[in-house]
């Protein structure tokens, strides 16, 4: 597990009287994680921050409280499994309460050691057990996945695909040198996954111990992807200038002065960043949400992302230098093989598909099979 823990004393409120900030960070679906859970009993907060919300209704806004009542009187409902889990998680937390040393309970160890219940699930289950309020941190996931479709442009959205691929055959190849650039502090799809909702995430620890008040603890729970760039955040203030920015909000444009060809083009390059950086349960998640793209756009979208998905344009994104460390090609210079789908890229002025490169691709892929 890579677990990791942060303190932020009163005075880092800014002397207004706030309670004690602890932020863990954890990884998410991760079986084995217990550390968060087991402080929560033993500390007893007032408030806890999740980033990963209990249930739908508890993440569909910031700042959304899930008690532990409301959680048990859940019946039958269209998310099926997920609200099973809840009022198990419930229960389990009304069973604790009742425990006198409930880290030492064979309740406690039981869930520590099953398969079903993640970190972040034993997180929630300690809350209930405390009676600390279990608040949504985060901003609900249709503004992130609609900013992150819409707010960068297409060659910023190029580029970070591009980027992702490079890391992804960075991390294949242990002999490479290190990564020359942070992807969490570089391009503004990145920007938008992760620090506007550090930005957030530290609002909602904020308002949290401002209302807890002195002397008392809220504990925030997120992904371990996000405390380097709170502490950066926490450090200089700036998250309040992220947050004026609009970080919470729905982009205002989707779309407009595109078109139909740019937003097939858009959706399939939003769709192969999201491919490349995030697990598959979040990627089911997000075509969910967001739904397939417009009528009009489908036939664009469709070639673009045939075309990004291929193994030939993840090689093409690389520099000459790791392209080398990466394949070599057999009578033919990789890098001459491969100058088409560089130059159909939107970050190289191209305009991200091209039929006759498609149907090239599909005969190769004949030919190898």
């Amino acid at each position: 597990m890579c677990y990791q823990g942060c303190r932020h004393t009163n005075a880092a409120v800014g002397g207004e009287g706030g309670a004690d900030i602890y932020i863990f960070g954890v990884m998410h679906a991760d079986p084995e994680g217990w550390e968060t859970g087991e402080f929560i009993l033993k500390n007893k907060p007032h408030t806890v921050v999740v980033e990963t919300a209990l249930n739908p209704a508890h993440g569909s806004a910031t700042g959304n409280v899930a008690s532990v009542q409301e959680c048990l009187m859940i019946t039958n409902s269209a998310y099926g499994m997920v609200d099973a889990r809840t009022r198990a998680l419930a229960h389990i937390g009304v069973q604790l309460a009742d425990v006198q040393n409930p880290i030492e309970s064979d309740l406690w160890k039981e869930i520590c050691r099953s398969p079903m219940f993640f970190s972040e699930h034993l997180a929630y289950a300690a809350a209930f057990a405390v009676g600390a309020q279990l608040i949504h941190g985060d901003r609900p996931k249709l503004v992130t996945y609609q900013r992150m479709l819409w707010q960068p442009s297409i060659v910023d959205l190029d580029y970070a695909f591009g980027l992702q691929s490079a890391l992804n055959y960075h991390d294949l190849v242990a002999h490479m040198r290190p990564p020359t650039q942070d992807p969490a502090a570089t391009g503004m799809t990145e920007q938008i996954l992760i620090g506007e909702r550090d930005a957030v995430l530290l609002q909602s620890l904020y308002t949290a111990s401002l209302e807890a008040g002195a002397g008392a603890a809220v504990v925030g729970v997120v992904g371990s992807s996000h405390l380097g760039g709170m502490r950066r955040l926490w450090a200089t203030d700036g998250w309040r200038e992220v947050i004026a920015s609009g970080a919470l909000e729905l982009p205002k444009h989707c779309g407009q002065g595109e078109s139909p060809e740019q937003i097939g083009v858009r959706r399939a390059l939003f769709d192969g960043v999201i491919r490349l950086t995030c697990r598959i349960d979040v990627t089911n998640d997000i075509y969910e949400t967001l739904g397939p793209p417009p009528e009009e756009s489908f036939g664009v979208y469709d070639l673009t992302h045939e075309l990004y998905g291929s193994s030939r344009m993840l090689l093409a994104t690389l520099g000459k230098e790791q392209l080398e460390e990466v394949c070599q090609g057999w009578r033919c210079d990789m890098w001459e093989v491969l100058t088409p789908l560089r130059e159909i890229r939107p970050v190289n002025g191209g305009r991200g598909y091209e039929e006759e490169l498609v149907m090239q691709l599909r005969q190769l892929n004949y030919e190898i099979t």
